[in-house]
C-alpha cells in the first residue's frame, strides 16, 4: 500500500504500532505494511551464524587493516557515488566492504572456503585477496579509487 502524508512531510521510515513505513528512492515514495515477525528457520540461523563469524574476523584482524579499510571506504564514498540525486544511497563502510569482500572470495572459491570457519590464519596461508585492501581492488571485489596501490597492511 502506498502511504500519503499530509503537512508537506514526503516519507517515513520506521514503526508505527503495527505497521511498518519504509522509503525507496532518496525519500520519493513511501511504502506502507503490516509487521510481522519471521519464523525462525535452518537457513537464517546458518546466515546468522556466518555475519557473526565475519564480524569475529573483521575485529580479529590487525589495526592498520582496518584503517587501511576505513580510509578505502572514505575515498570510495566521495568518488564512487551516484552522481543522480535520486539514485544515491549511503555507501558502504569498512566493516560492510570486508563483509562484501569474503562473500566474493568465497563464492570465487566455493570448495575450498567456509565462511563458518575460516580463520586469519587460514586466509594468510593461501594468500587470500582479502588480506590486503590492494588485492581486493585487483581481484575485483572493491572498486578502485585514488591512492589503492598504498592501502597493501597486511590482515
Amino acid at each position: 500500500m502506498r502511504a500519503h502524508f499530509k503537512h508537506n512531510i514526503r516519507s517515513y521510515s520506521g514503526k508505527l504500532g503495527n505497521v511498518v513505513f519504509y522509503n525507496y528512492f532518496n525519500h520519493q515514495l513511501c511504502l506502507v505494511r503490516k509487521f510481522g515477525v519471521s519464523k525462525a528457520t535452518e537457513a537464517k540461523e546458518n546466515m546468522k551464524s556466518i555475519f557473526l563469524h565475519i564480524n569475529d574476523l573483521y575485529w580479529a584482524s590487525a589495526e592498520a587493516y582496518r584503517e587501511d579499510l576505513s580510509s578505502y571506504a572514505k575515498r570510495n564514498a566521495m568518488e564512487n557515488m551516484a552522481r543522480n540525486p535520486s539514485l544515491r544511497r549511503r555507501m558502504p563502510n569498512s566493516k560492510t566492504l570486508f563483509s562484501q569482500c569474503m562473500w566474493k572470495w568465497a563464492e570465487e572459491n566455493p570448495e575450498t572456503v567456509d565462511l563458518k570457519t575460516v580463520t586469519l590464519d587460514d586466509m594468510r596461508s593461501v594468500d587470500s585477496p582479502v588480506c590486503r585492501v590492494c588485492t581486493c581492488v585487483t581481484a575485483g571485489y572493491l572498486k578502485k579509487v585514488t591512492g589503492w596501490e598504498q592501502m597493501n597492511k597486511s590482515i
